[in-house]
């Protein structure tokens, strides 16, 4: 079933933290409500990282203006969110955090994790806008995009349990490609 433009939200607060749980359900809700929970995992935890990163620029700049969240579907079917703040100065995505690093990851996630994404300042103050896109099917390649056969098996895993609907092997298949992922390509680059 395809999303109706009906199903768009868009959501304003202030920067505080509290808010940055609210944000992200109200994402899964609309994802929810437009039968697309296959991006639910995804586009829950880059809002996340998205809210989070514009609550913690306010705060650090002493900005009071709210923080806006818009959350709609494109013509292509893909959801996109976009996160506004009106704090001076746009992000810097982090080349490389350690792993005692309690922040700097949110930018890197939100690239690793969307098909598209960005940060702008256009308008008349100083905030800035982070977007992203989710939704469109990456194809199953003979090849990841760090080369890793493990990597295309256990996402044609993860493929196949979204696909059955099976939420006990989604969440198996989940654990395994992540719990790879991270001990095979992003622990040992970060401990060199």
């Amino acid at each position: 079933m395809e999303p109706s433009p009906a199903s768009n939200c868009s959501l304003a607060f202030p920067p505080h933290p509290a808010w940055v749980r609210t944000a992200r359900e109200a994402v899964r809700t609309l994802l929810l409500s437009s039968y697309r929970t296959d991006l639910t995992d995804t586009a829950v935890a880059l809002t996340s990282e998205a809210v989070t990163n514009a609550v913690n620029a306010c705060r650090a700049k002493r900005c009071t203006s709210p923080v806006t969240l818009h959350a709609e579907w494109t013509d292509t079917g893909r959801l996109r969110v976009s996160v506004h703040d009106g704090a001076g100065g746009l992000p810097v995505r982090r080349p490389a955090v350690s792993l005692e690093d309690e922040s700097g990851r949110g930018l890197t996630l939100i690239a690793a994790g969307s098909d598209a994404w960005g940060v702008c300042a256009h308008g008349p103050g100083p905030g800035k806008m982070t977007w992203f896109t989710v939704g469109v099917p990456a194809p199953c390649t003979e090849k990841s995009p760090v080369g890793c056969t493990d990597c295309v098996e256990l996402e044609a895993a993860r493929r196949a349990a979204v696909a059955d609907g099976d939420e006990e092997r989604i969440v198996d298949a989940t654990v395994a490609l992540r719990s790879h992922f991270r001990g095979a390509h992003i622990l040992p680059v970060m401990q060199r």
